[in-house]
This record gives structure tokens, sequence and C-alpha cells, in this order.
């Protein structure tokens, strides 16, 4: 049975609290959180990992099907328009990394760290994309 896991980090998001105010990044990562969650199944569980990452764990997929909700999630980031009621109307990409369990890793931690690694392939090549483990 293969468990999938997206890792996405957000692009230049230091940019928008920079810019914009903590305020402001505070509520641009809770927009981010309820596009997450509105684009997974009910049995997937999405959380904030830390700073501007979070992850979506996707029981019973195997990898290829996570890939293309990546990049459902990744298309959605890219056409969203963030902080509009706030009337800022921002536009940000994301990072994403896919792992599978058993495919890629042997346990969670690993499981994390093979996500992880894949998703700083695309963020230190070319930002708002999808890799695999």
């Amino acid at each position: 049975n293969e468990l999938s896991m997206i890792f996405l980090d957000l692009d230049f998001f230091k940019l928008i609290n920079d810019h914009h105010g903590h305020i402001h990044g505070s509520r641009l990562l809770q927009e981010a959180a309820q596009l997450i969650v509105s684009l997974i199944r009910n049995i997937d569980m999405a959380c904030r990992y830390g700073g501007d990452e979070f992850i979506v764990v996707m029981p019973e997929t195997p990898k290829k099907n996570a890939v293309v909700a990546a990049e459902k999630i990744r298309k959605a980031f890219k056409d969203n328009l963030f902080l509009a009621d706030e009337g800022l109307n921002l536009r940000i990409t994301a990072s994403f990394g896919v792992a599978t369990f058993p495919t890629d890793a042997s346990g969670k931690d690993e499981l994390i760290q093979m996500a992880d690694n894949a998703m700083y392939k695309v963020k230190n090549a070319t930002k708002d994309g999808v890799a695999e483990a």
C-alpha cells in the first residue's frame, strides 16, 4: 500500500514579509493553506511544516497520482490572487517535491527528507515546478 507525500515551499515568501509586513505574510500563509486543503481529497492531510513550507500526506496514492495532485496545486497557486481582500492581489508560486513510501523511503523521516530534497531541486533551479524523488 503506497503512501505519497508532497512537500511544498512558497517561492520568494520572504519578499512578501519584507514588502508587505508579517501580518500580511501570515494572512497569505492562511490563504495558501485554505487553497491546498480545497484541492486535496478528504483522505489526504495537509499541514504547515514550518515557515512557508507545507506537507500533504496522501494515503493509498502511487507517485504518479501524487505528481498530478502536486501539479494541480502548483497551477492553482500560480493562477490565484492572494490577499485580494486587502487589495494587494499578489501572485506567488511554489516549488514542489513528491516522494512515495515504500518506493523512495523506508520510514516517515526518510520520506520527508526525500520529498524535501526533491523540492529543493526545483527551488534551486526553476522554482514553480514539481520534482520527484
